[in-house]
């Protein structure tokens, strides 16, 4: 009876589904966590739910990615960390953070180093930039899957009507803490005050920092023309987004799975990129229209802002790098 009671449960145990990197849902191989610290509202969240819609079609259901804003999964330093050990959790960043463990790659953050994003599309077939991401995977477990999820230029946002490095000197304004935000707003002649992207807002109302730089959308967002009144148009930075899985992850799905999710995901960041763009335009008037005065490119001397920008490059080592990815895209 024992023996009889033994098999069948073995036969029950086999006929289950079996389900891979993290799948519990019927029909359901496997699951991808996806985060990032922005809100609900924002157009990157809105396209990542378009691209995990897009992979679940093309993967028939079998592979499902979940959608998390405002930072729910975690920090990004402790995210980080659980993609590197080959958890099913991808994450949106930038190459400031990647380059925490890949330092070349932090050049592409850097300030003044594309114009526009049709240079970042070449950027992105660099060999140098591909060798960089490869040992990234290799040695970090990180696989940069995207990164033409362009947020667009970023400004300065503060309440002085600075026009030059020399105006923004003694001026705290807040970036995101890596190296190379910190080195390449110091370079702007003002000193860069690392904050969580939650504090930007409070960070001005209580006076911790004198400003912030973001892109307008971002600005727009999170309602900064309450605290601060003029927007420098330096565009210092054509920021630029990278999604990233861990790699030991991603390498255990059928190729045609990899595919699926690093094609969609790099049409999704076009669309998103192009949705930003045209939304800028709106941003920008809402900043105007609540009483911000916007001192264009025109009215910064946009040469000494260019010229400072040497001193992160030179700070951080990575002038080699940039000659090296200048090369392979043809630009002076």
């Amino acid at each position: 009876m024992k023996k009889i009671t033994l098999i069948a449960f073995l036969a029950v145990l086999l006929a289950l589904p079996v389900f891979a990197g993290g799948g519990s849902e019927s029909g359901t191989k496997y699951t991808l966590r996806f985060g990032h610290v922005l809100t609900e509202q924002d157009q990157f969240h809105q396209y990542q739910q378009k691209w995990a819609e897009a992979v679940l079609a093309a993967t028939k259901g079998e592979l499902v990615m979940e959608i998390y804003a405002n930072a729910q999964l975690g920090n990004e330093e402790d995210v980080l960390e659980q993609i590197r050990q080959g958890a099913n959790i991808g994450w949106q960043t930038d190459f400031a953070r990647l380059g925490s463990y890949v330092k070349g790659l932090s050049v592409v953050n850097a300030s003044f180093f594309v114009d526009n994003y049709a240079e970042m599309l070449k950027v992105r077939e660099s060999a140098t930039i591909k060798a960089l991401n490869k040992e990234l995977a290799d040695k970090f477990g990180i696989a940069n899957i995207a990164f033409n999820w362009a947020q667009g230029y970023r400004m300065i946002f503060l309440n002085k009507l600075a026009k030059s490095p020399d105006d923004l000197k003694g001026l705290r304004i807040r970036t995101a803490p890596a190296p190379i935000w910190v080195e390449s707003i110091n370079a702007l002649g003002c000193t860069a005050v690392a904050l969580p992207y939650g504090e930007q807002y409070t960070g001005i109302q209580t006076k911790v920092v004198d400003g912030i730089e973001q892109p307008y959308n971002a600005g727009a967002n999170l309602k900064i023309f309450e605290v601060a009144k003029v927007a420098m148009e330096t565009g210092h930075i054509f920021a630029t987004n990278t999604m990233v899985v861990s790699q030991a992850w991603l390498i255990k799905m059928p190729q045609n799975f990899q595919t699926i999710l690093i094609d969609e995901c790099n049409k999704a960041g076009e669309a998103a990129t192009k949705a930003l763009e045209q939304q800028t335009a709106g941003s920008r008037k809402i900043m105007i229209d609540n009483g911000v005065t916007v001192l264009g490119r025109d009215q910064l001397d946009m040469q000494a802002f260019v010229r400072e920008s040497a001193k992160a490059y030179a700070a951080l080592g990575l002038a080699e790098v940039r000659a090296a990815v200048y090369k392979d895209i043809g630009k002076n």
